[in-house]
């Protein structure tokens, strides 16, 4: 390839074959390719990229994540204003809605609409020159946001380039939608927060926003975040041809390698509007995203153009939201919890209310900051929510309710479990508690994460017995846990003699485990289960990713420089480094993960559906990796083997579809054991 233009039309080439099975896998879920053979087109552009810089373009797909964290948002104007949207809140507003449409409009045939959910996300603005994405901002003030295009290139979902047919594309258009975090997702994200340690985010909503405005294209990276297209702001056509209806130009943005939202679909008149939002109305809490009503925009184009606007919002679009399940109640009290690496977490306690047929009591008040905004106190009558349905969250104070006895929360002076310094790094929000281990509290709740079920999975060993250990001084880290006898155990409250026997034998068998359980049990800061096997799969030994360095582990693909800080300090530190010593000399036998090629499942593309009885999926996954081999999510013609348990679902019916053979577990446990 000496020719330059042959260079680029490859180049171009593996751009159109990335993006589009890309588009396939991340959007539609149907992967047209193994992920070794993505990752083969993948390297054969890194490697044209690195020999022929002239030839690396801004909207490579080599470009999704990288560069460095930057100093600060630069301002943008949108080339068309993005607009707010008027609100309904019943359906005679609708009605009234409808009604000034017709007059304007002079019409004596019914409106169709275009109706889809209304996102609780982030609005974006992604401006595509030719095709390419040149740029993606916030909505800002509606006429300038920030540049959050390092942010939006991580997100598999938008597409830096479009697919499908390109011979006409517009010479500038603006897409716009919506950046979200699923519930499951959103649960996850603040799990692994609580975890490590960090700043819980109060919903969705703000976990997606506080996603996209890092500096750290890896921290956003590392993020769950979902798009979908639902409007166009500027276009410049040239030689493409806007479609005449809103509803069509979704089905456009769709082939372009774009998301929108399936629940759309038109409503012929404002009656069938009615209908869709009652339908909506009731499906909303198996949507697997938060939404706070329903968008309903005339759907003929050159009807919009018509209607035109208002100062700040469309004549034809407007929001019908849903009425706000809150409860009104008292705060009784506002402690604060100590996590397992020390923030100080205050948690309101209020007289139980019910919230949507649940009955709440405690609501994490996430950080100071938050109590300062809200200015809530004990013995204020404050207004409740259920964020996603699921977790409790103040959302205002009732200050015309507000007692002379009411009291004012003040950040704590020292560790309310330990009585030990208090600090707030720098860029953070979050009190930490500096005593580590030496913290009752941290300590607790890094046993109790020690011993979980996906780290060293002691069983017989909850949360009670670990506080009980802790308080009577039995154990204070965690090889104190493999030094326990059966006197230190009878001695306790609720312990006989087999009790005592069952949980000793417990922790004696969780001496044999994984070297990436064993990592993952550690309490690194971001360092979750993912993490935790990428680092065994990449250093084999403990003893090899203690000596390794932060540029060992920037090469790892899911480790940015935040994690890598964090994992290097875990590793450096002489205290850890001992404990970890210890635990080795205590028999603790983190088996290194080596591939094996002589096994029937050796060079083997692997998924695995439904539940197993006498392997956890984890551990079965774990088990494939090491006789080399290839784990995948998704099936497809190239799979060679699909492992069904109990309640397989879709995926059993897909690889029959294909002719993909099915084992089960009793088979596939032999096959492992030779």
């Amino acid at each position: 390839m000496k020719d330059s233009s042959k260079i680029n039309k490859r180049v171009m080439e593996l751009h159109r074959l990335i993006n589009l099975h890309g588009y396939n896998y991340h959007s539609l879920d149907a992967p047209t390719i193994e992920d070794y053979e993505y990752d083969q087109l993948f390297n054969e552009l890194l490697e044209l990229e690195n020999k022929f810089p002239e030839f690396k373009y801004p909207y490579s797909p080599s470009q999704r994540v990288g560069g460095k964290p930057l100093e600060g948002f630069a301002k943008v104007e949108h080339l068309a204003p993005m607009l707010s949207l008027d609100n309904a809140f019943n359906s005679e507003d609708m009605q009234d809605f409808n009604k000034r449409i017709v007059e304007r409009l002079l019409s004596k045939e019914p409106i169709s609409f275009s109706c889809e959910p209304k996102l609780d996300g982030i609005a974006v603005n992604l401006t595509y020159k030719n095709g390419n994405l040149e740029k993606a901002t916030t909505r800002g003030d509606g006429k300038v946001g920030e540049d959050i295009t390092h942010n939006i290139k991580t997100l598999n979902s938008i597409p830096l380039s479009f697919v499908g047919n390109l011979s006409k594309l517009p010479d500038i258009i603006e897409i716009r939608g919506e950046v979200f975090i699923e519930k499951e997702d959103f649960l996850v994200t603040n799990k692994k927060a609580i975890k490590n340690g960090e700043k819980t985010f109060a919903n969705p909503r703000n976990a997606a926003a506080g996603s996209l405005r890092q500096l750290d294209p890896a921290v956003a990276a590392s993020r769950p975040l979902k798009f979908f297209a639902h409007g166009i702001g500027y276009i410049k056509e040239g030689e493409f041809s806007l479609p005449s209806s809103h509803s069509d130009i979704l089905k456009q943005y769709q082939s372009w390698g774009f998301p929108t939202n399936p629940v759309s679909q038109v409503a012929n008149n404002i009656e069938e509007c009615e209908d869709y939002f009652q339908k909506v109305s009731s499906q909303r809490e198996k949507l697997p995203y938060e939404i706070d009503g329903v968008v309903f925009k005339v759907n003929d184009l050159e009807k919009q153009s018509s209607l035109g606007q208002v100062s700040r919002a469309p004549r034809w679009a407007i929001a019908r939201k849903f009425p706000a399940e809150v409860g009104v109640t008292e705060v009784i009290k506002i402690s604060f919890q100590v996590g397992r690496i020390g923030s100080i977490t205050p948690v309101a306690e209020f007289v139980p209310v019910n919230i949507g047929g649940v009955v709440v009591s405690h609501a994490s008040v996430h950080n100071f900051e938050e109590i300062d905004r809200l200015d809530v106190r004990e013995g204020d009558t404050v207004r409740i929510k259920r964020a996603g349905d699921v977790i409790p969250q103040i959302i205002s104070v009732d200050n015309s309710k507000r007692k002379k006895t009411a009291k004012k929360i003040s950040p704590p002076k020292k560790c309310p479990a330990c009585d030990g310094k208090l600090i707030k790094p720098e860029g953070e929000v979050i009190l930490r508690c500096v005593a580590g281990l030496d913290c009752s509290a941290q300590r607790c709740e890094s046993l109790i994460h020690f011993v979980s079920r996906n780290a060293l999975n002691i069983d017989g060993l909850g949360e009670r017995i670990i506080e009980l250990l802790v308080l009577k001084g039995l154990v204070l880290n965690f090889a104190d846990l493999f030094k326990l006898e059966m006197k230190d155990l009878m001695d306790l409250d609720g312990f006989g003699e087999k009790s005592a026997r069952n949980l000793i034998n417990s922790i004696t068998a969780s001496k044999d485990t994984t070297l990436s359980r064993f990592i993952y049990s550690l309490g690194i800061r971001e360092v979750g289960e993912a993490t935790a096997m990428n680092l065994a799969l990449n250093f084999n030994s403990i003893s090899n990713l203690l000596s390794a360095d932060e540029e060992d582990l920037l090469e790892i693909n899911d480790i940015g420089p935040v994690a890598s800080k964090f994992i290097k300090e875990f590793f450096s530190d002489k205290e850890n480094i001992d404990l970890i010593k210890e635990l080795l000399e205590l028999g603790v036998n983190p088996k290194e993960i080596k591939i094996q090629n002589d096994n029937p499942f050796s060079s083997k593309v692997i998924v695995i559906t439904g539940s197993f009885n006498s392997i956890a999926r984890s551990q079965l996954k774990e088990e494939l990796i090491r006789v080399g081999a290839r784990v995948s999510s998704s099936i497809s013609s190239k799979t060679d083997f699909l492992i069904a348990g109990d309640k397989p679902g879709s995926k059993l019916n897909r690889a029959n579809e294909l002719g993909v053979k099915v084992i089960e577990e009793e088979e596939t446990l032999s096959l492992l054991n030779g």
